[in-house]
């Protein structure tokens, strides 16, 4: 215990009798990160913006759910960070923070200029928007396609059931009221109007039969169409009407920064008397420790 203390006493005298070396270095080092700060270091300035991603639309049925895949914060957070490719914008320089709670993603974009740092990071959101909005319309033109398609299938199914249906009439010389009137490329009429209906029930027997099961098919098929109908002219509507501003809410507009975030002067002052007070106490520790060894002090 003694030995420590004397070991304490003697590790003070040697830091007090260094004390100039100890307060010169910290004071150089001090004033070369403050010169480095201020002179030497490229001074960056950070702008910030907050986005909320909400699924808040009008939209209904496979529309609404095609919007809600596409206009999610991850998907809005992942492809941001790829528009920083074609922007030429160097990907480091871009920060992308998601809170899952709220559905709200921190950016910030540092650079040397405060006015491209707001004005890349504007850049940014907005084409993000135009690129997720591009991405929504070109599905909805592709499931249009796919109504198209779906929709000539049913209409020649129905043709094809028609087709038969008054073959069958004729062919059994039955009533020419019984005959089907349909059209089929705009508007689809296949109901069975009263008179229809009472002479079907006068046909007897399995062609009466036939019959009805043919009116059955073609009525499913004429569901089938006018729900494809309905399905293409409600995607064809949101082609057209769809904008992404409700669904992508700028809470914080890109900000622009008046004062640099990097460098920190306080900051490299401080790195600055930790480094000059490390500096100051091995001078002054190399030194107690040459005196001691040296041949003159032990020659003494």
């Amino acid at each position: 215990m003694n030995d420590e203390t004397i070991d304490l006493r003697e590790l003070v005298e040697m830091i007090w009798k260094g004390k100039i070396v100890l307060i010169v270095s910290i004071v150089a080092v001090m004033i070369i990160a403050a010169f480095l700060s201020v002179f030497v270091l490229e001074k960056k300035y950070e702008s910030n913006a907050t986005v909320q991603i909400t699924s808040n639309t009008a939209a209904e049925g496979i529309v609404k759910q095609y919007i809600d895949s596409e206009f999610t914060s991850q998907v809005f957070a992942e492809k941001i960070k790829s528009q920083t490719l074609k922007n030429e914008v160097n990907n480091s320089d871009l920060s992308v923070n998601l809170d899952p709670t709220t559905s709200m993603i921190s950016l910030s974009y540092t650079s040397g200029n405060s006015e491209k740092s707001r004005k890349v990071l504007d850049t940014l959101i907005n084409e993000q928007k135009i690129e997720m909005t591009n991405t929504l319309q070109n599905e909805f033109k592709l499931l249009a396609d796919s109504y198209t398609q779906e929709s000539k299938k049913l209409s020649d199914e129905i043709r094809d059931l028609i087709k038969l249906y008054n073959s069958t009439v004729k062919t059994n010389k039955l009533p020419e009221i019984l005959i089907l009137q349909a059209m089929v490329e705009n508007q689809l009429i296949v109901d069975l109007t009263l008179q229809q209906q009472e002479s079907l029930v006068n046909v007897d027997g399995e062609l009466q039969n036939d019959l009805m099961q043919l009116q059955a098919r073609i009525e499913s098929k004429s569901i089938e169409y006018r729900k494809v109908l309905d399905q293409y002219q409600s995607v064809m509507t949101s082609i057209e009407s769809f904008r992404p501003d409700p669904l992508i809410k700028t809470i914080i507009e890109p900000t622009l920064s008046k004062e640099p975030s990097s460098p920190n002067i306080l900051f490299s002052i401080a790195i600055g008397l930790v480094i000059g007070t490390m500096i100051g106490l091995g001078i002054v520790i190399i030194r107690k420790y040459w005196e001691e060894t040296s041949p003159k002090t032990k020659k003494k």
